[in-house]
């Protein structure tokens, strides 16, 4: 399996997580309940999002700096860092959930980012013995079989 294959089903999970989120968070209670759901995204998020620096951004930044499109990312992941240490701090639960949901649309906007122009770029540039093999440390990573 590609690397590319292998974000692109994280964000499928990681979609689902954001579409119920759409759901929950108008519905929650209680500020408590609201970060409670933000700090399980950021989990997921911040697992995922090691893999795709360590497994394959690192590999592509020369390029990516040189197109403008490194910080782009950038700016994207620091929004998104940014906008869970919101919830965090929100004192109340409608300032939570409007925090909250906004971390939600950008992470659905960095993910079509990465998958309309970075998962393309390192397609078109790297070998695909690369891809494989960086797919393979990802199953590795995420304690997989590797075939």
């Amino acid at each position: 399996m590609k690397i590319t294959d292998a974000f692109m089903g994280e964000h499928a999970v990681l979609y689902a997580q954001l579409d119920h989120l759409d759901k929950a968070v108008p519905a929650t209670r209680t500020a408590a309940e609201v970060k409670a759901l933000a700090a399980m995204l950021e989990a997921a998020l911040a697992s995922h999002a090691k893999l795709e620096d360590e497994l394959l951004f690192d590999g592509l930044q020369p390029g990516l700096a040189q197109m403008g499109k490194l910080e782009k990312v950038q700016h994207e992941h620091d929004g998104i860092c940014q906008g869970l240490i919101q919830v965090r701090v929100a004192r109340t639960r409608a300032e939570a959930q409007q925090r909250l949901l906004a971390v939600v649309q950008m992470a659905r906007e960095e993910f079509e980012l990465e998958e309309r122009v970075l998962f393309r770029i390192a397609e078109d540039t790297m070998r695909a013995e690369t891809l494989e093999k960086l797919g393979k440390s990802w199953a590795r990573k995420r304690a997989l079989p590797v075939k």
